[in-house]
């Protein structure tokens, strides 16, 4: 059917240029309860996606151009669904721009064999050492968990000549931890992506999710405070790379779209903060070539080959994110979809960025700065206060800053982890964040 789709986009003599995409998925689904494995279920998907330009004017009569995109599924009507996307483009009038051409691709490790071959039964063993590691912990008690496994191919040809394939994997784990004392309750829950089963950690996610249920049937609000707040592992990954719902400040700031509409204040060869960096240099990549990374591929859905980008080098900006519509405005090099936040060691062992007190946040409820200003105010799930060799436990709170600020006031491990979208050091040293909570602290 991709064959017909591009025969019929060919003959399509209103278009300025098209591209289709066939996304074909396969996978399993595992869903556990108390008692045992709830269900388990194969699951496939097909489907082909076409985004279509088309030459239109502005009202003073400028040449513009028009996008738009439909999808179908096999056997649907194929010149009903590009009509429909011509039709859309026909409205809008966009800056000209192009598409873009046939380029080298890299080889990037994308897929997880095992899953690969046999999803079911490797997210049976997924879910089955989830349920053991649990059992360890007495204490606790997994209420409910789902373990999701996908293949996916997509095939994408454009009207420049690009045909390309790629294959990877996803895998999509949740699980919810329960504990009791008397009158107390308490759960945690975690949520994690990743594209092979060996960067699940699953002992190291339960051991460190058994640890904060209990302790959170001792944690109370916090006062509020004002000094050291650490953030490592996931819940600095989260506020580095952002997550499903919510890019990061990094990404909106440095891309070339927001450039053009005049959302971003950077500048090529300028500071990216607006006040002095007191803290440890900031350099940081955008990486879709990183090894099984969460947003890594060999090509974007343009077609745009994966690159990594350095985006910052010792405070100041070095380029622009761009996909080939901003990059043509901005007439800068296209590089394609962001991918990946990738920072470098620090130089500071984590041991010594652990020098009490300090405010240790393990999760946010969720953090949403606004991705423009990085302005914040989020509230925490769970975290700890470490003075005088006790950790204290506590819910509540908010995180209150600009993350532009707090990354000029930093310093970070020389140890470095990788946690799906973000690769870098697995621990960070804020030196001067603000925790409105009830009273004073700090």
């Amino acid at each position: 059917m991709l064959n017909q789709i591009v025969e019929a986009l060919k003959k399509r003599s209103n278009l300025a240029g098209w591209t289709v995409r066939h996304v074909r998925t396969r996978g399993a689904q595992v869903y556990a309860v108390p008692q045992g494995i709830e269900s388990q279920r194969a699951v496939d998907g097909e489907r082909y996606i076409i985004d279509v330009l088309r030459n239109t004017s502005t009202p003073d009569g400028s040449p513009a151009l028009g996008s738009g995109d439909a999808s179908l599924l096999p056997g649907e009507d194929i010149g009903h669904t590009i009509d429909q996307a011509t039709l859309v483009a026909g409205l809008v009038a966009n800056p000209v721009h192009g598409l873009p051409g046939p380029a080298a691709l890299p080889d990037v490790p994308l897929y997880d064999t095992d899953l690969q071959n046999d999803a079911s039964n490797v997210m049976r063993d997924v879910m089955d050492h989830i349920r053991a590691e649990a059992a360890k912990h007495v204490d606790v008690r997994l209420t409910a968990a789902e373990c999701f496994g996908e293949v996916h191919n997509t095939h994408l040809v454009n009207s420049r000549g690009i045909n390309a394939e790629q294959e990877s994997t996803q895998i999509d784990i949740e699980f919810v931890l329960h504990s009791q004392k008397g009158e107390r309750e308490s759960e945690t829950f975690e949520a994690m992506t990743r594209r092979r089963v060996a960067d699940l950690n699953v002992e190291s996610a339960i051991e460190d999710r058994a640890r904060y249920t209990l302790d959170s049937l001792e944690a109370e609000a916090p006062t509020s405070w004002q000094g050291p707040v650490v953030l490592r592992q996931n819940a600095l990954a989260i506020f580095m790379a952002g997550d499903n719902l919510n890019g990061s400040v990094i990404q909106t700031l440095a891309s070339a779209a927001s450039k053009y509409a005049g959302f971003s204040p950077w500048e090529v060869g300028k500071p990216v903060f607006r006040s002095e960096a007191k803290g440890d240099s900031l350099t940081v990549w955008a990486n879709r070539c990183l090894p099984f990374g969460s947003a890594s591929d060999r090509f974007d859905a343009e077609g745009l080959p994966a690159q990594r980008i350095e985006l910052i080098r010792d405070n100041e900006f070095v380029a622009f994110a761009a996909g080939q519509r901003y990059a043509d405005y901005l007439q800068i090099p296209a590089t394609g979809a962001f991918g990946n936040i990738e920072l470098p060691a620090g130089k500071t062992p984590a041991s010594t960025l652990l020098v009490e007190p300090y405010i240790e946040i393990v999760q946010f409820s969720w953090f949403n700065p606004d991705t423009i200003t990085g302005d914040f105010g989020t509230e925490i799930r769970f975290g700890y206060l470490v003075q005088n060799g006790i950790r204290t436990p506590f819910k509540g709170g908010q995180l209150v800053g600009n993350y532009m600020d707090a990354l000029a006031d930093v310093r970070w491990s020389s140890e470095i982890g990788f946690f799906g979208s973000y690769f870098g050091p697995h621990t960070a040293r804020f030196n001067d964040l603000k925790i409105a909570g009830q009273g004073q602290g700090g």
